[in-house]
């Protein structure tokens, strides 16, 4: 039996991997698209920029249904460009954009990327941070929730 939580987590990360020019945004980020801490993925020698970082966030408390519940998930979407302290405002609002654009809830239908049983997404506000404080980077985080239909046995 597939493991819905893992089949969400896994689409949620395929779809962060179409945003690309080709694909109509305005950026190719989805071609540098890592998982784990964010923190811990800054610190990476090999690490080249712009950069998108799933990172597992505080799931919602899950909502009882029939046959069975509906687990809200939570990630971090976190984008980051290394431009500058002077220029990263313009890059950073292009890759907002796309995340957002990409990340989109469908109104009243399934998600058409999503698995089976991955009801829809839900997005929290996007906060922006510039670079400084020993970091390099400006970055933009995009709480979301995975809405993921649980059956029972």
């Amino acid at each position: 039996m597939s493991n819905p939580l893992t089949l969400g987590r896994q689409a949620l990360l395929q779809r962060l991997q179409t945003i690309t020019k080709a694909n109509g945004y305005l950026t190719d980020t989805g071609l540098n698209v890592r998982t784990g801490w964010f923190n811990e993925v800054l610190q990476s020698a090999a690490l080249t920029f712009p950069v998108i970082v799933l990172q597992k966030g505080k799931d919602l408390d899950p909502e009882p249904g029939p046959r069975g519940l509906r687990a809200l998930r939570g990630f971090f979407v976190i984008g980051a460009v290394d431009t500058g302290l002077d220029d990263y405002e313009d890059a950073l609002d292009a890759l907002e954009l796309d995340l957002l654009r990409c990340l989109r809830p469908e109104q009243g239908r399934p998600l058409p990327w999503a698995p089976a049983g991955i009801q829809n997404i839900a997005l929290g506000g996007a906060e922006q941070f510039p670079p400084g404080n020993g970091e390099r980077a400006a970055s933009v985080l995009i709480p979301v929730h995975l809405h993921t239909f649980i059956t029972g046995l």
